[in-house]
């Protein structure tokens, strides 16, 4: 089994694309294809129908910090079905307050 963390962010991503875990293991430990990026200072690993981008904190431990779709078929796809609240683009407001509201949940 991988020895990994999962951001919440990454969670988050998987719910909303419906990835499962068999699919984010198979992408993280047997990529197709890999890079470095160093604008976002991880690896991006993709196999099937997502890339998991991958950064290494000092001691080693190694956390997928998002998700994305691999090809511009999946971007399309995902475009059709409705935002979850929050979540829209032109939302950014609601988004701001999903953000706030977990925020203060986790401070109480």
């Amino acid at each position: 089994m991988a020895d990994f963390a999962m951001s919440h962010h990454a969670l988050s991503r998987a719910v909303d694309m419906a990835v499962d875990a068999s699919e984010i293991l198979a992408a993280f430990q047997r990529p197709r294809d890999r890079f470095y990026s160093d604008r976002t200072r991880s690896e991006w690993r993709t196999r099937g129908r997502i890339t998991v981008c991958v950064a290494a904190d000092s001691d080693g431990l190694q956390t997928v910090t998002t998700i994305l779709w691999a090809k511009a078929s999946g971007w399309v796809a995902d475009a059709e079905h409705p935002s979850a609240p929050g979540r829209d683009l032109y939302d950014l407001g609601g988004a701001r307050r999903m953000a706030k509201m977990r925020k203060k949940s986790r401070n109480q």
